[in-house]
């Protein structure tokens, strides 16, 4: 009995590491497109064709139907194995729900749903430790567990060119659109607990990738770090260069990677990402960190013996209740 795994298609990785997913036979659920009336599915062209389609008419984005999840299942668990199902953050997509309501007809030990409370490369280094842990022998619960502990330990930042795609997307309002156009802001948005939040909004793309870098560095040390772009290759591979010079990591060791139709929808073109996971033991000078980003010193306060004093005892005078009127009348 092994462990395989179900993920969806906003997991990007790298084509090298895509490979081990594939050997693996993991199950990737790919998400629908639509331009207008027609369907199509998640990663199945260049990300050119689709930014050349997409600015004549936007697309919209649907997340995977249960029946999809249900036959994966169906297909893991009627050859013995279990499944471990890995889905795009659940505070942005239906897909964790789809996902749940299809493993409601199997136990636990056959199958578990983890909500990634990420997405593109965040999502793509879970499921990647799935496969490898799961290659080593490990169990459902154990792979499970693993997940869970990485997932605190994700960090998610990408840097936006506008905030026009969000908008159309429905993940912010037009008035914040419109704001962020005329202060020519760069916005940056990061995950927290699952769902994208601003970070921060530098006035320059200069001035966002610099923040970008930034935002990564202060995380050190880190185990898994990463680049994701939309159809911004050549600033993608720049800022993994200077990733590299920064945090002391070989050039090979940091992933870059498109990311998928689906995701580049709300992004938009030009999109610029950093995901870093950080050690587990960074995470107590994590939570100790400022508002300012500052992290605050640990102070121990010396132990002091204080002597021990004896206080002398004293016997106070009892009185009756005659004693004590007497004493009231004195």
């Amino acid at each position: 009995m092994a462990v395989r795994i179900v993920t969806d298609s906003a997991c990007d990785l790298p084509s090298e590491m895509e490979d081990e997913l594939r050997e693996w036979g993991v199950h990737t659920i790919p998400f629908i497109f639509h331009f207008g009336l027609e369907a199509c599915q998640d990663k199945t062209m260049s990300m050119e064709s689709f930014f050349t389609r997409a600015l004549r008419t936007w697309p919209t984005t649907a997340a995977p139907a249960v029946g999809a999840y249900a036959e994966a299942y169906e297909k893991i668990v009627s050859q013995g194995d279990q499944a471990l199902c890995i889905t795009i953050t659940g505070r942005h997509s239906g897909t964790y729900n789809a996902a749940m309501v299809a493993a409601q007809e199997y136990d636990e030990d056959q199958v578990t749903v983890i909500d990634s409370r990420s997405l593109s490369m965040g999502e793509g280094f879970l499921a990647l430790a799935a496969v490898r842990a799961a290659r080593a022998g490990a169990t459902l619960r154990e792979v499970a567990q693993l997940m869970r502990d990485m997932i605190a330990r994700i960090r998610f930042f990408i840097g936006l060119d506008t905030l026009d795609y969000v908008v159309r997307g429905g993940r912010a309002s037009r008035a914040v659109g419109l704001v962020a156009s005329l202060l020519q802001l760069r916005p940056i948005l990061t995950v927290v607990d699952g769902e994208l939040t601003l970070s921060d909004k530098p006035r320059s793309r200069k001035r966002c990738k610099e923040r970008l870098l930034q935002l990564a560095t202060d995380r050190l040390p880190l185990e898994a770090l990463g680049v994701m772009h939309a159809a911004a290759a050549q600033e993608a591979a720049e800022l993994a260069d200077r990733l590299a010079v920064l945090t002391g990591w070989a050039r090979p060791a940091i992933p870059v990677v498109e990311v998928g139709m689906a995701l580049a929808t709300h992004a938009g073109p030009a999109a610029l990402g950093i995901v870093a996971v950080t050690q587990p033991q960074a995470e107590e000078n994590e939570r100790r960190r400022t508002i300012l980003g500052r992290e605050m010193p640990r102070i121990e306060l010396p132990h002091i013996e204080l002597p021990h004093i004896e206080l002398p005892h004293i016997d106070l005078p009892r009185f009756g209740r005659d004693d004590r009127d007497e004493h009231e009348d004195r």
